[in-house]
């Protein structure tokens, strides 16, 4: 097959998975809470993986306007999903934490997420799911944006 249809080919497996975890992204921004977006959704995982988070991390690994994430931070705030404590070393800085509620909720969902994942690749084999990951990891360092 000449290079040019296999890297078109990539692009259209490329673009078909965007379209798949946009989809997966909304179902699950929802089932964690019915009034969260996307986006909101997209800010909580990200203080999941720093907690605890300052809001500047949060926009810099996220690339989302400074005002979007203000705003979504209120939303988790008022749905009782974050709380912002005072960094212990400088008063002037804080810090966006998961609730209790929110951490009940991430574990039920990444129970969900595993079961999903299991389901859609019940049959691929071992060496498959490895070569997959290795694969899915080295694209994505590649990235020069990254």
């Amino acid at each position: 097959m000449p290079e040019q249809q296999v890297l078109l080919g990539i692009e259209a497996g490329i673009a078909a998975l965007f379209q798949s975890g946009r989809s997966a992204l909304r179902d699950y921004s929802r089932l964690f809470h019915p009034e969260l977006q996307p986006t909101g959704f997209t800010i909580l995982r990200m203080i999941f993986a720093c907690d605890p988070a300052q809001a500047g991390t949060v926009i810099q690994q996220t690339g989302l306007d400074k005002s979007a994430v203000s705003r979504q931070i209120k939303v988790l705030r008022d749905l009782g999903l974050i709380e912002t404590r005072r960094d212990p070393h400088d008063g002037r800085s804080s810090f966006l934490v998961p609730t209790p509620l929110a951490e009940q909720r991430m574990e039920a969902l990444k129970q969900r997420m595993k079961r999903d994942y299991r389901d859609r690749l019940a049959g691929w084999t071992n060496d498959d799911l490895i070569a997959f990951s290795t694969l899915l990891e080295r694209f994505n360092s590649s990235d020069p944006a990254a």
